[in-house]
């Protein structure tokens, strides 16, 4: 039935017969008998947008797939509804869209019925950090502006050990085209107390712009530039590290491509879908500034819904499984310490839980670590990891998960090896805060060693609050 009602046979029917009868050696028989009657494919006459009092209409119907003339799909009906479900500017759940006959010819009307809600938020108020301590934040948001889905977002931390500055810009659709366009400028000012790593100084600004690619509605490619003062101070507690990553006034020039297919829903804790990452960058070199290298980012994940409990509606739970990969290679003369790869916790670089922040370094994991000393060989050109886990999303704004991780980092491509990689497990919480997702995490460390090199299992809490150094 969903095969005939994806290709337009909304009206077909079936009807099942028995036929009894004697074979030529009297024995008795049952014939059975399908009778299918498809009769005409409809056509979709109308899409109809009803509710939409501040969403201009053209943003709604960029995210409908199933269009006027076309033959109607019940798959591409689903889609349509998930991808405004997806823009985040209506009460949830939606409505399913009404469906209604059009005329004699059975032709259809589709109506998708929206609710608006607020989306723009205003935030204040104390912020704590696991790296940087206490600090307060001040926030405007707005991920609809004039009802055009252009997003505009304004963000300043400040505190003893941060004050960071970010503004940006988004446009979806450019003079109403297909291209995207995001414009960022920032200014941060981080002293990282977690590790004793030191002081990060970077202000600049980005450009970046998405084309539709290969195509498909779901697949984009991303061009961007990127230009960055940055200016790095190692603590007096590692002079290594100091040495050879200190960085005074130095200006990183990017320019990057990266290709990227996003078929989730449910988002900001996707229920189902997949997206595929790759991201390639060179910074200096002809494009000037300092150092001479080259980035290469790879990033899949993929959900699978396992079932869900409860009536369409505000109560609804729904499990998940998913499953994510990372991968990161640099190659070249490197000197910015957050265009490496470090390991480890969930406050800086590629995060590993069950871990402290920096223990996993290309040599082995590191013991010391947990003393509150980021060493100058925790850092890498090279890194995977991958993490797998079952999830129930309670609702848009809370998820529980129990998940595994496993990852490492190396010092060069050419020591990638992801057959060596260290192991963890456990459960954690995650919610949508002024700030972000934000989280808590218990894990157990599988692969933890002593100072002696003993295995020294054991648990480990971790405060998620983004990513605040590794971009």
């Amino acid at each position: 039935q969903t095969l005939y009602f994806n290709s337009g046979y909304i009206y077909m029917s079936l009807r099942s017969g028995v036929a009894r009868r004697t074979d030529s050696d009297g024995k008795p028989v049952v014939d059975l008998r399908w009778v299918l009657n498809e009769a005409q494919p409809a056509i979709v006459n109308k899409v109809e947008i009803v509710g939409n009092d501040v969403t201009r209409e053209r943003v709604i119907r960029d995210a409908i797939v199933v269009l006027p003339g076309d033959v109607f799909r019940q798959d591409a009906l689903i889609r349509s509804y998930q991808n405004i479900s997806n823009l985040g500017f209506f009460e949830q759940p939606l409505p399913f869209p009404d469906t209604r006959p059009a005329n004699e010819q059975g032709d259809i009307d589709i109506v998708f019925r929206v609710t608006e809600k607020h989306t723009g938020q205003v935030n204040f108020g104390a912020s704590l950090g696991q790296g940087t301590g206490l600090g307060g934040f001040i926030g405007l948001e707005e991920p609809n502006l004039i009802g055009k889905g252009k997003k505009g977002r304004f963000q300043w931390q400040f505190g003893q050990n941060i004050n960071q500055f970010d503004l940006s810009y988004t446009d979806p659709a450019l003079r109403q085209s297909r291209i995207s366009g995001t414009l960022n400028v920032h200014d941060y000012r981080v002293r990282y107390q977690i590790s004793n790593l030191g002081t990060l100084k970077t202000r600049g600004s980005s450009l970046q712009f998405g084309i539709p690619a290969l195509g498909d509605r779901y697949t984009r490619l991303f061009l961007s530039y990127a230009l960055d003062l940055q200016t790095f101070t190692g603590s007096s507690s590692s002079a290594r590290l100091a040495a050879l990553y200190s960085c005074n006034e130095c200006l990183r020039s990017t320019l990057g491509a990266s290709l990227m297919r996003d078929t989730r829903i449910d988002m900001p804790f996707p229920t189902a879908g997949t997206v595929h990452q790759v991201g390639i960058s060179q910074s200096g070199g002809p494009l000037g500034g300092t150092g001479d290298f080259q980035r290469v980012d790879l990033e899949g994940h993929w959900y699978a819904p396992l079932g869900q409990i409860g009536a369409r509606g505000k109560g609804q739970l729904k499990f998940v499984l998913a499953l994510a990969a990372r991968s990161g290679f640099v190659f070249g003369n490197a000197p910015f310490v957050n265009q490496l790869f470090t390991m480890g916790g969930t406050q800086f670089g590629v995060p590993l839980r069950g871990y402290d922040e920096f223990s996993i370094t290309p040599t082995g994991y590191d013991p010391n670590a947990s003393s509150g000393v980021a060493s100058a060989g925790a850092f890498g050109k090279a890194f995977f990891s991958m993490t797998g886990e079952a999830g129930v999303r309670v609702s848009q704004m809370l998820y529980l998960d129990v998940f595994s991780d496993a990852g490492n980092v190396w010092a060069r491509a050419s020591e990638f090896d992801p057959s060596h990689l260290f192991r963890s497990a456990g459960v954690g919480v995650s919610v949508v805060s002024p700030l972000g997702p934000i989280g808590i995490d218990f894990a157990y460390g599988f692969d933890r060693t002593d100072l002696l090199g003993r295995p020294a299992p054991g648990w480990k809490l971790h405060f998620r609050l983004g990513n605040v150094l590794f971009q």
